[in-house]
C-alpha cells in the first residue's frame, strides 16, 4: 500500500506543481504555473514515504511482528542468516555487524528488483540516470529521453512531461504496454502524444555519447540521433536474488534472476513463496501486494475459493490506465466469444 500511495503522490505532485490538475481535459496546457524546482516536486514525496514507512512499522509492532533489519542469506530451505546492518540509512550501532539465524516453516520472499544497467550507457555519468536515481537530478531537464516504453518509462515519461520537459521515448518495439488490451494501449498512446510526448518507435540505442557541451547524444538503430540534456534508463529489471543463496535452499531462478512460481506463489520447494517483482511480470505494485497477501494466505492454509484468480493492472500515467482479466486479443487467441 506504501509504494502504491507514494507513486500516486509523485503523479499527484507533478499534476498539481503543472497547473494541469485544475483542467478540464488532460494535455490541453502543460505550461508550468511558475518554475518549478526539483526540492519543490520531491520535497512532499519524501514526506510521504518517510510517514508510510513509519505507519508499516508501527502496524507491524501493534501486530507484534520482529523486525531485524539487514542483509540475508538462505543456509537451507528453513534457515536463512541475517547479518543486521541499517534500515533506510540509519544505523543501529549495537546490533551493526551482529549475525543472527532464523528459522521458519515457511518463507516469503519479496526482495523486488532492481534496474537493468545495459552496457551501452555510462552510468556514473551525471546526466544518465535508472528508475532509481533519475529522483536525484538536480533540475527538471528541458529534454528527457526515456530508453524504454514500458510501465516505468510511461510513467517517469509522463511525470517529466506535466512538469514541462520536452520528453522522448524509445522503444525497439511499436506498441505502448502491449499487455493491456490494445484499444486501452491505443487509447493511452493518443492521449500521451497529444499531451506533447513524442514516441520513437522500433528504435535501439546503438551508443549514448555524453557531450562536452552538456547533455547526451543517442545514436539510434535508425541511423538517426536522439540529443537531451538528460536520458533515463527503463530496459528492465533484475530480481534481487542474487545475494539470497537460493542455491542452498534448493530454489531455482530463471533469467535475469526471477524467481518462477505456481498459481499459489509457491517455488519449486513448497515451504518457500516469492512475491512482488522478484517474480517477474507484471512487477506492478498494484499487483504485488495481493501476490504477498495470497501467498501468506496459503501458507498459514487460509486460501478459499472465494478469492478471485484475477489480479489488477494499476498505472500510473497521466492519465491513469488501469484493467483486470483477459484483452480481447488474448480471448481471440483462446477462440473465445468477445462479445
Amino acid at each position: 500500500m506504501a509504494f502504491v500511495a507514494i507513486k500516486m503522490d509523485r503523479r499527484s505532485g507533478a499534476l498539481a506543481l503543472s497547473g494541469l490538475k485544475s483542467r478540464k481535459l488532460y494535455g490541453v496546457d502543460l505550461s508550468l504555473r511558475r518554475e518549478v524546482t526539483v526540492a519543490d516536486f520531491l520535497g512532499h514525496e519524501e514526506h510521504v514515504k518517510e510517514a508510510f514507512h513509519a505507519s508499516v512499522r508501527q502496524s507491524l509492532q501493534v501486530l507484534k511482528a520482529t523486525i531485524y533489519c539487514g542483509t540475508c542469506t538462505f543456509l537451507d530451505a528453513h534457515t536463512i542468516q541475517v547479518n543486521l546492518g541499517s534500515e533506510d540509512g540509519k544505523k543501529d550501532s549495537s546490533a551493526l555487524g551482529e549475525e543472527i539465524q532464523l528459522r521458519g516453516e515457511k518463507i516469503l520472499i519479496a526482495t523486488g528488483s532492481s534496474p537493468v544497467h545495459p552496457d551501452v550507457f555510462p552510468f556514473g555519468h551525471s546526466e544518465i540516470y535508472d528508475s532509481d536515481t533519475i529522483l536525484k537530478l538536480d533540475r527538471i531537464p528541458n529534454t528527457l529521453a526515456v530508453v524504454g516504453a514500458g510501465v516505468i518509462g510511461a510513467e517517469y515519461g509522463c511525470t517529466f512531461n506535466a512538469l514541462g520537459a520536452e520528453v522522448h521515448i524509445l522503444d525497439g518495439r511499436d506498441v505502448l504496454l502491449p499487455f493491456l488490451d490494445a484499444e486501452v494501449s491505443q487509447a493511452l498512446l493518443g492521449a500521451l502524444q497529444r499531451s506533447g510526448i513524442v514516441f520513437h518507435w522500433k528504435e535501439n540505442v546503438q551508443k549514448c555519447i555524453p557531450l562536452e557541451s552538456g547533455g547526451v547524444r543517442l545514436e539510434l538503430s535508425s541511423g538517426a540521433a536522439q540529443n537531451a540534456d538528460a536520458v533515463l534508463v527503463a530496459a528492465g529489471r533484475q530480481s534481487n536474488t542474487a545475494k539470497l543463496g537460493l542455491e542452498k535452499a534448493g530454489v531455482k531462478t530463471a533469467e535475469r534472476g526471477i524467481i518462477p512460481v505456481n498459481e499459489h506463489f509457491q517455488t519449486n520447494i513448497g515451504s518457500i513463496y516469492a512475491a512482488g517483482d522478484v517474480i517477474g511480470f507484471p512487477a506492478l505494485a498494484s499487483t504485488s501486494m495481493e501476490q504477498a497477501r495470497r501467498a501468506a494466505r496459503h501458507a498459514l492454509g487460509l486460501s478459499g475459493s472465494a478469492i478471485s484468480p484475477l489480479l489488477p493492472n494499476g498505472i500510473y500515467t497521466i492519465p491513469e490506465v488501469s484493467m483486470v482479466g483477459e484483452t480481447e486479443e488474448s480471448l481471440k487467441k483462446k477462440g473465445s466469444p468477445t462479445s
